[in-house]
């Protein structure tokens, strides 16, 4: 692929990050508005909250596999046309019942474009850039949920239905784009082209644990479901959390805008120096800071201390994730890599779903926000400790793959 077509690739991708990232803290920011409207308790609105990720799981499952068979583009633009068809549909929600229905499709959308953008993004990325180009281009997550946040936050009086308008149109409007403009991954036509190989359309099963995979795959699996506990919990609940604290709703939104804002330089800085030789202290300090800061955010008092733990908080753990996201196509050969990928972000959405659920369980019985908070902490240890064995356990093959070497990227050697 030549440098302009992988800075197309990876400009492309970054805006459909960017859309995705709206999209994830969308519910989150109309939840308050919703909650009045509806009158809804916290229970139903942990079930709402949780449809998407429940969503999202199938899709990472089925759209990994199906990137891996139709190509990686194809199943792109497919995703997008059923997130925007449902974000749309979301104004028309009437009940809790209706929400968790329609908000499931919209996760399936969410779902299956994420580990085809991650793929897309490590084939397109240029040598010794993996983790970063990945981090780049996920970059536009964070930064798509600051703009939707700051810009929610901004309004002095807004339904809820123009969230979702927002959300359905920009997705729908990238559609032609991405058909025009979006190259297929040169990597992926030439694997594909060559059914003699030996990795040539691989069994789910062979794909994920053969070749000695079996411990990587499983410790990734680890890794992003505890961290996803984290992470899902601040997009969802972070603003309902804050107004429990006694920040009104624009201070809510002001905060999980600065944290979503401290998330997208946390995507460039963290897996840049990871890309530099230095991925286990990177993981090591990620996962420590976010523990302190969670533990933080719970019990200090004011508005620019919130924010200031916020900023921590968003900086590690949700930019910190992408370090993992980087790490993942490398682990497997060229035709299971989606397959590869999608398994392990729908494993991770196990956490993402355990997370606002066990928020919403809390809160229910009286739990103070600084004790929801808390209650992430050991989950932050377990997928730490994981990480940090993950690192420890990458072959020599891995390791060229990580750094960028395009022989290593497609060369059976992994699949042995």
């Amino acid at each position: 692929m030549t440098i302009t077509h992988s800075r197309r690739t990876l400009i492309l991708c970054f805006f459909a990050a960017a859309l995705e990232g709206g999209d994830i803290v969308s519910m989150g920011l109309a939840a308050p508005m919703v909650v009045e409207e509806m009158n809804f308790s916290a229970s139903p609105l942990s079930y709402i909250l949780t449809a998407a990720i429940v969503g999202l799981m199938g899709g990472a499952a089925i759209g990994g596999r199906l990137g891996d068979r139709w190509g990686r583009k194809r199943v792109l633009i497919i995703s997008f046309i059923l997130l925007g068809i449902f974000s749309l549909a979301t104004m028309l929600a009437y009940d809790a019942a209706s929400f968790v229905l329609i908000r499931f499709f919209c996760g399936l959308g969410l779902g299956a474009a994420f580990p085809n953008l991650i793929a897309i993004a490590a084939e397109a990325a240029p040598p010794g850039r993996r983790v970063t180009s990945v981090g780049l281009m996920f970059s536009g997550t964070p930064i798509g949920g600051t703009a939707f946040a700051l810009f929610v936050a901004a309004q002095s009086s807004m339904d809820w239905r123009a969230i979702f308008l927002i959300g359905g149109v920009l997705p729908i409007i990238l559609v032609p784009l991405l058909y025009a403009f979006l190259p297929e991954s040169e990597e992926f036509r030439s694997a594909s082209a060559d059914e003699s190989r030996s990795d040539a359309l691989v069994p789910a099963q062979t794909a994920l644990f053969g070749g000695g995979r079996l411990a990587s795959t499983l410790l990734l699996w680890i890794s992003y479901a505890f961290t996803q506990v984290v992470v899902y919990l601040l997009n969802n609940w972070l603003p309902t959390l804050m107004v429990a604290k006694g920040f009104s709703s624009q201070e809510a939104g002001l905060i999980s805008a600065f944290e979503n804002g401290a998330a997208a330089a946390g995507c460039i800085l963290l897996t840049a120096i990871a890309d530099r030789g230095y991925l286990k202290r990177v993981l090591f300090v990620t996962y420590l800071a976010v523990a302190i800061s969670l533990w933080a955010l719970g019990v200090i008092d004011g508005l620019t201390a919130t924010i200031v733990a916020g900023v921590i908080v968003g900086f590690f753990a949700i930019g910190g994730q992408f370090v993992l996201y980087g790490i993942a196509p490398a682990i497997y050969p060229t035709l299971s890599r989606s397959t590869g990928v999608g398994a392990a972000v729908a494993f991770g959405r196990i956490g993402a779903i355990a997370g606002p659920l066990a928020a919403g369980h809390f809160l229910s019985i009286g739990f103070a926000p600084a004790s929801v908070l808390a209650a992430a902490i050991p989950c932050v240890i377990i997928a730490g400790c994981s990480a940090l064995w993950l690192a420890g356990t990458q072959t020599k093959s891995t390791r060229a793959t990580l750094l960028g070497s395009s022989e290593s990227m497609t060369s059976p050697d992994l699949a042995k």
